[in-house]
């Protein structure tokens, strides 16, 4: 008789294989889809603007490389930084949400991934804005410039926040300056969100300041309508192999988050491939180190014929 070619047995298992990987990447994606109600579900954090560091990355936080799921979300549901400083609330390592949004809510711009800071609300009677989540912190971590009283609404002058995220920067909220871009754009002007990312301060003098968006990246409140949705989980390192690809990297990269990749990668590698040679290394001097799991499937189907042996009316009066 004929040996058994040995390459044409294995094709099947191989399809076999890439079939069962297929479908695992399906569910996974499709429970992905079912949680954040987007897609695609995940976004690739480009810079470090979210860093907790200059060179390190850290699980847990914000990196340059990283995967993010984003969760859609009511705007009401989001918690913003100030909300979170009341109630304890954190997300990366910081108080509140970091949101996901379009700039002035066109899609042709990249989305910007940052912190909701506070929520601002356009007072059409006074022609100032509210914040009424200033009522919710110390009166000593705020104050309004160039006003006696310490008011949360109306306000058209610059608003001073200190304290804020972990290098605990002062952020200068310039209503005026944003007032007078509406007006000279002929618009009016709206509420939404103030957000920053937390590694975006610079020093004045010997204050560090934070670069909130809306001095430069998107000079406008974050409209609701412009919510992407909310960042929720964290897979660390793997975006960087987009960003390579793509020439997107910046020269800035976390070192460990890339020695963290190629470890996790040469993980995910080489453990299946060690197995199989080791394997067949075994199977050559004679042993299979996998013949326990075929006992245990014996096992179960010797129960199994077991109990189909049972008769159904054995023990049991039958009344004849």
């Amino acid at each position: 008789m004929p040996k058994e070619d040995g390459r044409k047995s294995a094709i099947p298992s191989g399809v076999k294989g890439l079939v069962v990987a297929l479908i695992v990447v399906a569910v996974i994606m499709a429970s992905l889809y079912a949680y954040t109600g987007k897609w695609p579900p995940l976004v690739v954090v480009e810079s470090d603007s979210m860093q907790h560091s200059d060179d390190r990355s850290f699980i847990g936080v914000i990196d340059t490389g990283d995967l993010v799921l984003v969760k859609q979300t009511d705007p009401d549901h989001v918690v913003t930084y100030l909300q979170g400083q009341s109630s304890g609330y954190q997300t990366y390592g910081e108080y509140g949400d970091v949101i996901i949004y379009e700039r002035y809510g066109n899609p042709a711009y990249k989305s910007i991934i940052h912190r909701a800071i506070c929520r601002l609300v356009y007072n059409e009677t006074g022609g100032g804005f509210d914040i009424p989540e200033l009522a919710d912190i110390p009166q000593s971590q705020w104050r309004v410039l160039g006003m006696g009283d310490q008011v949360w609404w109306n306000l058209e002058d610059t608003v001073e926040i200190y304290d804020i995220g972990y290098e605990e920067v002062t952020i200068q909220l310039d209503l005026g300056g944003m007032l007078a871009y509406f007006e000279s754009r002929g618009r009016a002007p709206h509420g939404g969100f103030i957000t920053m990312g937390d590694h975006n301060w610079a020093y004045q003098g010997s204050t560090k300041i934070g670069l909130y968006d809306q001095l430069a990246i998107c000079r406008e409140p974050i409209q609701f309508d412009w919510l992407e949705g909310v960042a929720r989980g964290e897979l660390p390192w793997f975006g960087l192999l987009k960003l390579w690809v793509t020439g997107e990297a910046p020269d800035n990269v976390p070192q460990n988050s890339v020695t963290n990749l190629w470890i996790s990668l040469g993980i995910i590698i080489g453990v299946p491939l060690v197995l199989d040679i080791g394997t067949l290394l075994m199977k050559r001097r004679g042993i299979d180190i996998w013949a326990w799991t075929r006992k245990l499937r014996f096992k179960r189907t010797a129960r199994k014929d077991d109990q189909e042996k049972v008769d159904p009316t054995d023990g049991k009066d039958t009344g004849k």
